[in-house]
């Protein structure tokens, strides 16, 4: 049902723009809108088919135990640069706790300081795990564990995990089995559970957005064949990565880049729904920007690729994982898009920018139902799954935000193909921004403020346009000044 309204919704826009009787500037941006509303549209269809292809499913069964004498062997690996000890202490703790017979456990370690590589050195020697450091540095986190797989790994598998997650001490019981079961899968992947909500509003809405991807998402995409690799919680295997000539080096997301060659070679992958390992979210919000920027920056420069592929290599992959693979690599260009909706109000209020507008009685006919269906479809979802209203609006909240660096992203990594430095993600509180630092908000906020009073001044010239206007403004005020919030010093939780 939620499908077929955004169907209606966008013909019936569709035609209103091509049939509206309007000048040059109003016939541009109201196509313009138009596109930014079906690129969304074209989005939640995607969420809502996912959630469809896993409704009423069942627990996956899980595959035979792999006996003692049978196990194959496994190369556990953290890639680590400059990371703090006291969290691969806390990491490496957990994987030397793995319950699995034939395991050996590497530290990929980037680091050019002497003191991060001494504290290493003297953890690996009383934990009892291998270093591996390569002479020269090349690829970052895809570079190390190339090099790593030519000159000391020789395991079956290869399982990854980042600095800050801590697997359960089953985790490899659980997976290795899926791989074991099926030569043609690939990969495994596991989900990213984040433990320290009570760190402040910002982990708490990261939080959230990862349940988001992790419980409803990849259900989907694993059911269309189209689950990528997420870089941590993840088992290879390793004669497959070989045959792909190893991660791909070329993208910041080396995880996502690896993961198409290797669906486009056959291969198969699996998403494992289960939480079998936990980790930190970002605690501030310029750790959490920094964060998004890196993911949007590599996934964006990843949407050339994935249209050249198809255009090139269209048999390669079903019309479902292209489908899949074009709504991830396109996700982060959300930040123009919404960036666009929210000048939308400013620009008719202060300007009288479009002049033409829907009938009051096809616009509600048509967006009322796309929009309570699109709703209900989303929060029943994390509702089922016991989420609360408030988790849910956090995590929609802090998402929005996002826009600036996902629109600097998108220059990056579309339009002029360029990486950007990368950088760590932060852990800890320390980081704020000064006030100057929100420019973005605080002037959005000031703009929309500014049309919301010339809006309610005009309210008696086209009262509904003018009320429906100021009501978008009002929402986006309410959205742009929980920057302020989220920016705050968190609050030390548990």
């Amino acid at each position: 049902m939620a499908v077929l309204a955004i169907s209606i919704y966008i013909l019936a826009r569709t035609v209103y723009v091509a049939a509206a009787d309007c000048g040059t500037v109003d016939r541009v941006f109201g196509w313009v809108l138009l596109l930014v509303e079906g690129f969304l549209l074209a989005h939640a269809t995607g969420f809502a088919m996912n959630v469809y292809r896993t409704s009423g499913e069942g627990e996956t069964p899980e595959p035979p135990p792999v006996g003692t004498d049978s196990a194959p062997e496994v190369a556990v690996a953290v890639a680590s640069r400059h990371e703090p000890l006291a969290i691969l202490e806390k990491t490496f703790t957990t994987l030397c706790l793995l319950d699995y017979p034939k395991k050996r456990i590497y530290l990929l370690d980037d680091s050019s300081g002497e003191q991060y590589q001494r504290e290493a050195d003297d953890l690996a020697e009383r934990m009892g795990f291998e270093v591996y450091r390569r002479e020269v540095r090349h690829g970052a986190k895809a570079g190390i564990i190339n090099d790593a797989l030519r000159d000391v790994i020789h395991a079956k598998h290869l399982v990854l995990f980042d600095a800050d997650q801590n697997p359960m001490p089953d985790f490899l019981s659980r997976t290795i089995p899926v791989l074991e079961a099926d030569e043609r899968v690939a990969w495994v992947q596991t989900p990213q559970v984040y433990t320290n909500l009570g760190a402040g509003p910002v982990a708490y809405g990261s939080a959230m957005q990862q349940a988001i991807f992790y419980e409803s998402i990849c259900e989907g995409k694993t059911s269309n064949q189209a689950i990528f690799c997420c870089g941590t919680n993840v088992v290879f295997r390793v004669s497959a990565l070989r045959q792909a000539g190893g991660f791909d080096e070329s993208s910041i997301t080396e995880d996502f880049a690896t993961s198409i060659k290797l669906h486009m070679l056959g291969h198969r992958s699996v998403y494992h729904n289960h939480a079998c390992a936990f980790g930190m979210a970002p605690e501030s919000f310029p750790a959490y920007l920094k964060q998004q920027s890196r993911w949007a920056v590599g996934t964006l420069s990843m949407l050339r690729k994935v249209l050249w592929y198809a255009l090139t290599n269209w048999r390669s992959l079903s019309p479902g994982q292209w489908w899949e693979y074009f709504l991830a690599s396109s996700f982060y260009l959300t930040g123009w898009a919404n960036f666009f909706l929210m000048l939308c109000p400013v620009v008719y209020l202060l300007w009288g920018v479009p002049t033409a507008f829907m009938q009051a009685g096809v616009y509600l006919t048509a967006y009322v139902p796309y929009f309570t269906l699109s709703w209900l479809v989303f929060y029943s979802t994390m509702r089922s799954r016991h989420y609360t209203l408030r988790q849910v609006v956090e995590g929609v909240t802090l998402g929005y935000l996002c826009f600036p660096v996902l629109m600097k992203a998108a220059v990056f990594g579309l339009v002029l193909n360029r990486r950007m430095p990368f950088v760590v993600t932060t852990k800890g509180k320390a980081e704020r921004f000064p006030f100057l630092g929100l420019w973005p908000y605080w002037t959005l906020l000031g703009v929309n403020a500014a049309a919301v009073a010339a809006g309610l001044a005009a309210i008696e010239s086209h009262p509904y346009a003018k009320c429906v206007n100021v009501f978008w403004a009002l929402y986006h005020c309410a959205i742009l000044a929980q920057a302020f919030r989220f920016n705050h010093e968190p609050t030390l939780g548990t």
